[in-house]
């Protein structure tokens, strides 16, 4: 896969530009967790093309970077004066950074991670946070309808998330507290936002009663993406 990470710029998005739509999403959903304080030391691993980065600097917080193994994203995120690392091993990297982290967020990364690797990377997340900090992840999610799109859309994708299983992960890591809730695209002001909103509740309704009538798991997050927002 190195060789795919080393140009993931040019083959993993549509364009050489940030995605402005995902800086409204980061905003709407991950600005209630992150501290008052703009002094707080704050990282995103797995920068991409740097929206969160972005937030991170228009939210005013001041100690703010991102790490990365791919040279491409780096390269693209410093273009835009956003403070980025490029690492070898992000594993590797945290484990030399005890307890300075308020807040660290991993956004579509942890479903890049081979199985044995997660609890490693998740444990040295959980070092490298203060007692008090938030971590957050976001992975597609595997319990809702039509999961493979997401799963199956970029070929370094290694293992797919579905709540309890995150869960699972996230609590052998040492995470004692786990909010999971679903990632809300449609954060416009537009008036359409209500009715694809409606529209959508329709048709998960309709999943839900077709899950139960089948006898199968039934959870309640079916969002395309979900996140969790946990702590020690």
């Amino acid at each position: 896969m190195k060789e795919i990470y080393d140009s993931y710029m040019e083959n993993a998005f549509d364009g050489n530009q940030q995605a402005i739509f995902k800086i409204k999403q980061f905003e709407n959903n991950y600005k209630k967790h992150f501290p008052q304080n703009k002094g707080a030391r704050v990282l995103d691993i797995g920068i991409g093309r740097g929206e969160m980065l972005t937030c991170m600097k228009q939210w005013g917080y001041s100690e703010y970077q991102g790490i990365d193994i791919s040279p491409s994203t780096i390269q693209f995120c410093t273009s835009l004066g956003l403070s980025c690392e490029l690492v070898d091993d992000s594993t590797y990297w945290l484990e030399s950074h005890k307890n300075i982290f308020d807040v660290v967020t991993v956004l579509d990364v942890l479903e890049h991670f081979p199985k044995e690797n997660v609890l490693s990377f998740l444990t040295a997340i959980r070092g490298a946070m203060k007692d008090d900090g938030i971590l957050i992840i976001q992975v597609p999610n595997m319990q809702s309808p039509d999961s493979q799109l997401h799963r199956y859309n970029d070929i370094t994708h290694e293992v797919g998330y579905v709540e309890h299983s995150l869960n699972q992960i996230l609590r052998t890591a040492g995470f004692s507290k786990t909010e999971f809730r679903g990632f809300e695209e449609y954060v416009s002001e537009h008036w359409s936002k209500y009715y694809w909103k409606f529209i959508r509740s329709l048709y998960w309704k309709y999943i839900h009663f077709t899950r139960r009538v089948s006898g199968n798991l039934n959870p309640n997050i079916l969002h395309p993406v979900l996140y969790v927002a946990a702590s020690k």
